[in-house]
């Protein structure tokens, strides 16, 4: 066990002890061994609000939050965080919170955004040390907007078919320690901008470079779908560069072999974005875009596995199965030889979708099943597993109810020499059929026939328990708690 498991297990004990003094004093020394683990901090934060110190314990979690995006016990701590006391105010656990003062530049691309580009730099304006906007060829109203603001420095290009061409002649105009990445068409969290200087600060002094994943809501009408896995914000001094034409990547200065040391990290910075409206993704003819550059992406770099993988996703979002499959393929064939390529499981998952439609339930268990080996807690590879076995199970139910069938015709006709078992005759292939039934939603089917078969053989048990099965399932669902299979 190494030293930070060790730590957090020796802060679990206290707590289940109730033995709150050690559990801070032991939170205490974690977060200053481990500054940028969101445990440390929720550990502390638990271990002062059990102190009745409400106050500082809010600090405390709303740093371990920062850290940790994804935490399932926001809405449970904060409901108890109004019900305690705002207790003491600590200056050593203020002391704790500081960190290394930075300064972060926010840097945009735009080409025609007069629809969206100034509630943009609205959101940014104090947020940020400074504000660096790249023009590659406005026709409308965007460089009016932008210039309207005297705290945004604007440049133009020329759009050269390449977004890590473009980002790569940004960077060495900005001035700052960190940079953050926003589109045109996003939205900074009013309640996360007097954040961005202070997750820049905790993690700058790490010697690798550590690339921050923020936290993306994509807007769909009303509705908003939560994204981890978009790098946006890292610091100046790793000389970090783009790579790829679009959906580019991020990589150090030795190229993409060198990835593996980098850091990947999920931060609680949040983005509104709408640009994925299918309303406003028309108009914009962003996916006609996207295709170009991802076979020129290909045709240039053969051998990098993201290319492909990306020309794939974007084949199967346009409903191209056949040319998404045999890209994704190259994809997976090509991450053997390829250590940095972190998106193996994504390409197999995508693979395992096209399986799905196609009916081909083995294989896709297959791909599931190498998912799950080498990341056996990745959700959405079980969530798949199990639609591939309810297929399959689907399937063999149907096969089943055509064997029956044949059993039915072909024991009328049968006059081999090897005599058939006069029990399948008489009842056991009318149970069977009343299960399949059953197992095919066709419960009134099944009730018929067990009745038939039931009233023919009445000393039959097996015919008697699968009677009262069926009651029950009957029941239940008539009482509304038949929630689960028909097993």
């Amino acid at each position: 066990m190494d030293e930070a498991a060790l730590g957090a297990e020796r802060i679990v004990q206290s707590l289940h002890r109730r033995d709150f003094d050690t559990a801070e004093l032991l939170s205490i020394q974690y977060v200053k061994a481990f500054p940028a683990v969101a445990q440390g901090w929720f550990f502390l934060a638990q271990s002062l609000l059990e102190r009745h110190h409400g106050a500082m314990a809010q600090l405390a979690f709303q740093r371990a939050w920062l850290l940790d995006p994804e935490a399932n016990w926001v809405q449970s701590v904060y409901a108890a965080l109004k019900q305690s006391q705002s207790g003491p105010v600590r200056q050593d656990i203020i002391e704790l919170l500081k960190i290394k003062l930075v300064t972060v530049t926010a840097a945009i691309m735009v080409k025609n955004e007069e629809r969206c580009i100034e509630r943009c730099l609205r959101c940014l304006i104090g947020a940020v040390d400074e504000i660096v906007v790249m023009d590659t060829g406005s026709t409308d109203r965007t460089l009016d907007i932008v210039r309207q603001f005297p705290e945004v420095k604007l440049y133009e290009t020329e759009w050269q078919d390449s977004f890590s061409q473009l980002r790569n002649e940004i960077l060495p105009l900005l001035t700052s320690d960190w940079v953050l990445w926003v589109d045109a068409d996003e939205v900074l969290h009013q309640d996360d901008a007097r954040h961005l200087r202070e997750i820049a600060g905790i993690f700058d002094d790490s010697k690798q470079p550590v690339i921050l994943q923020v936290w993306m809501a994509n807007q769909y009408g009303r509705h908003y779908q939560q994204d981890f896995s978009q790098s946006r914000m890292f610091s100046l001094r790793h000389g970090l560069r783009y790579f790829g034409r679009i959906h580019e990547q991020i990589v150090p200065p030795g190229g993409l072999q060198e990835r593996v040391n980098t850091i990947s990290r999920k931060v609680r910075i949040r983005l509104i974005h709408d640009g994925y409206d299918p309303a406003i993704w028309k108009s914009r003819l962003k996916s006609d875009r996207s295709m170009k550059l991802l076979q020129l992406m290909v045709e240039e770099e053969p051998l990098n596995p993201s290319g492909w993988f990306f020309y794939g996703r974007e084949c199967f979002s346009n409903g191209e199965q056949e040319r998404a499959f045999t890209y994704l393929q190259e994809a997976e064939r090509l991450a053997q030889d390829a250590p940095g390529f972190s998106a193996i499981d994504t390409v197999r998952l995508f693979m395992v979708k096209i399986h799905l439609q196609r009916q081909e339930w083995e294989a896709a268990m297959r791909l599931c099943t190498k998912i799950l080996w080498q990341s056996p807690d990745y959700p959405d590879a079980h969530y798949h597993l199990a639609q591939a076995q309810v297929g399959k199970a689907r399937a063999l139910v149907q096969q089943a109810k055509k064997e029956m069938v044949a059993y039915n015709e072909a024991i009328i006709s049968y006059r081999g020499a090897t005599t058939p078992d006069p029990e399948l005759k008489a009842w056991k292939a009318g149970l069977h059929m009343a299960e399949l039934a059953v197992r095919s939603c066709k419960l009134a089917e099944a009730k018929k026939l067990l009745e038939y078969y039931a009233q023919r053989y009445p000393d039959v048990e097996a015919l008697q328990t699968a009677q009262q099965h069926l009651e029950g399932i009957i029941h239940r669902l008539l009482d509304g708690t038949e929630t689960g299979g028909t097993d």
